[in-house]
């Protein structure tokens, strides 16, 4: 069985909320830099910029937080990984997590860095923005049942 009680952020009161808030602040800054992409491709937001520039211009930052966010959602993760596991939530959440960051590298990027009809961008980016706020919503029912 796995002892939680070995498990730093199950020993120290204040480890587990920072770790908690660095996931959520990482999240947020994964997930709005992509939507700001999601956003030029259905024609709003910073129209001044291409979806391209856009997409080359927040690469870095995405991937900074969402290395934060899945470093620091490991750890909340081994607080108690059984009872994570467990619950239906949390395994939703990692799937459509997989799913969304599959679709980000793969036909999202492809879409934002190449000439494609609006129909094409609008669908691509409806689609990565449901996948995300997906992925948050999950976690958040996760959190409160």
């Amino acid at each position: 069985m796995y002892d939680t009680s070995a498990n730093f952020l199950n020993v120290h009161e204040w480890a587990y909320g920072a770790t908690e808030v660095a996931h959520i602040v990482a999240l947020a800054v994964a997930i709005g830099l992509i939507a700001v992409v999601d956003l030029r491709l259905l024609d709003q937001g910073i129209v001044q910029a291409t979806p391209a520039r856009l997409l080359r211009a927040t690469t870095i930052g995405t991937l900074i937080g969402f290395v934060v966010a899945i470093t620091t959602g490991f750890m909340i993760f081994s607080t108690d990984p059984i009872r994570y596991f467990a619950h239906p939530m949390m395994r939703l959440k990692l799937v459509l997590l997989l799913v969304a960051l599959a679709f980000n590298y793969t036909i999202h990027s492809r879409v934002a860095l190449d000439s494609h009809s609006p129909a094409v961008r609008q669908s691509v980016a409806v689609v990565s923005l449901a996948l995300w706020i997906s992925v948050v919503f999950s976690g958040v029912f996760y959190a409160f049942t």
